[in-house]
C-alpha cells in the first residue's frame, strides 16, 4: 500500500505537468495561468467558508464521536485547500471535490466506520 501511495506521490507532478501543456496547447499560455490563479483564489475562498462552519460544528459536538468526525472533516478540508493551492487540473479538481460538503461527509462517514474500532479520542477538562 505504501509502495502505490509513493508511487502516485512522485507520478502526480509528472501528470500534472502533461496536463497543463496539453490545456496551454489548447487554450494558450496566459489563460491556462488564469485558470490557475482562478482556481486557487475561488478555491481559498471555499476553503475559508466550509472552515468557519467545521468550526461551527466543532464547537457544537458534544461526544467523542463527534468530535473525532469532524476533526476529520477538518482534516479532509486542509487536504482539499493544500490540492487547490498546488497547480494543476487533476490536484484542482480533487481539491473541488473535497470541498463539495456532502461528498467530504459521506468520505468522513465511511472512513470512520471503516476506522472507528482504531480511532480513540479522549478529552479533559481542567479547572483552576
Amino acid at each position: 500500500m505504501l509502495r502505490y501511495l509513493l508511487l502516485l506521490l512522485f507520478a502526480i507532478p509528472f501528470i500534472e505537468i502533461y496536463l497543463l501543456l496539453q490545456i496551454a496547447g489548447i487554450i494558450g499560455f496566459w489563460q491556462t495561468l488564469g485558470v490557475i490563479l482562478l482556481t486557487g483564489l475561488v478555491g481559498a475562498e471555499i476553503i475559508r467558508r466550509e472552515g468557519r462552519h467545521i468550526l461551527l460544528k466543532l464547537q457544537i459536538s458534544v461526544t467523542g464521536g463527534e468530535i473525532s468526525r469532524n476533526i476529520l472533516e477538518a482534516a479532509l478540508l486542509a487536504l482539499s485547500g493544500l490540492f487547490l493551492l498546488s497547480p494543476g487540473i487533476l490536484t484542482d479538481g480533487l481539491g473541488f471535490l473535497l470541498v463539495i460538503r456532502p461528498i467530504r461527509e459521506r468520505l468522513v462517514v465511511r472512513i470512520a466506520n471503516k476506522y472507528a474500532p482504531k480511532i480513540q479520542v479522549e478529552t479533559r477538562t481542567f479547572t483552576f
